[in-house]
């Protein structure tokens, strides 16, 4: 799974990853494994959003859809109903455990193993065996210590972040 650093959003308190295709490894493996059930979306047709909104990284929901293809500004997100043409599906969150951060190569680490794992039950196929992409946003030192922001939140993608009409919940793609 080819892995690669977007950018850190100190601001926002999170990190942001994008992870396409299945070649290659995932780098390290640093364990920093989330604790909490996670939460995988089950929203109704079109999505949790009913009227486009503008949000920030910690108010976006599993079942929310947000369109912002060049994902520059991660504190004011469009978010909208998965009816409409959208680039990125929330599809599930989970807390890391509670302690000192643990520093953004396992927090970066944590989140894409999660966010792979809950992917299969999502789309209803392996990550591995996908064209489709995963892009995570995870905790930063800031907001960790600060806020106690611990949520690592998993979008779907369709390949090179096309736009979508409707959920890619079992897309088997």
């Amino acid at each position: 799974m080819s892995v690669s650093v977007l950018a850190l959003f100190v601001a926002t308190g999170c990190g942001l990853l994008s992870s396409s295709g299945p070649e290659g490894d995932a780098g390290d493996a640093v364990t920093a494994e989330p604790k909490a059930e996670a939460v995988t979306a089950e929203p109704e047709a079109g999505g949790a959003a009913t009227a486009e909104a503008r949000s920030d990284t910690t108010s976006i929901a599993v079942g929310d859809c947000i369109d912002d293809p060049g994902m520059t500004d991660v504190s004011d997100l469009p978010v909208l109903p998965c009816s409409e043409p959208h680039s990125f599906e929330a599809f599930a969150s989970s807390q890391m455990p509670d302690g000192d951060y643990p520093g953004v190569a396992a927090a970066n680490t944590a989140a894409n193993d999660f966010c792979a794992r809950e992917f299969s039950t999502f789309v209803g196929l392996e990550y591995d065996a996908s064209v489709l992409e995963i892009l995570v946003f995870y905790p930063v030192e800031e907001t960790w210590t600060s806020a106690g922001n611990r949520e690592i939140l998993c979008f779907v993608a369709a390949e090179n972040e096309a736009q979508v009409t409707g959920t890619l919940r079992d897309a088997g793609k």
